[in-house]
């Protein structure tokens, strides 16, 4: 229910914030894939895959090795600025779907 609510609450500051600026917008992009996401991790579909791969040593391991790759303090890299140009993307699709 919090998911719902939380979710609710982005959507309507995403159609307030989408006539402010670009960065504006990408913040709402990524705060409705976040949502979504944390809604979706909680389908009981999901969860019991999630958990198990929250326990999986060799794949944390590795999704470590993956995360520092990134860096958020500095989009430069190449990696950074695709990545980030991804998860804004996907926000987007996911927002206007919504919409």
């Amino acid at each position: 229910m919090k998911y719902i609510l939380l979710f609710c609450a982005l959507f309507y500051a995403c159609d307030a914030f989408a006539q402010v600026s670009p960065s504006m917008q990408d913040a709402a992009y990524l705060a409705t894939l976040k949502a979504v996401l944390d809604y979706k991790m909680e389908d009981e579909k999901n969860a019991e895959k999630i958990e198990m791969l929250r326990h999986d040593e060799k794949f944390n391991a590795q999704l470590e090795k993956k995360l520092k790759k990134l860096n958020n303090g500095n989009r430069k890299t190449a990696t950074d600025r695709r990545v980030y140009q991804m998860l804004i993307q996907s926000g987007q699709n996911i927002y206007n779907e919504l919409h």
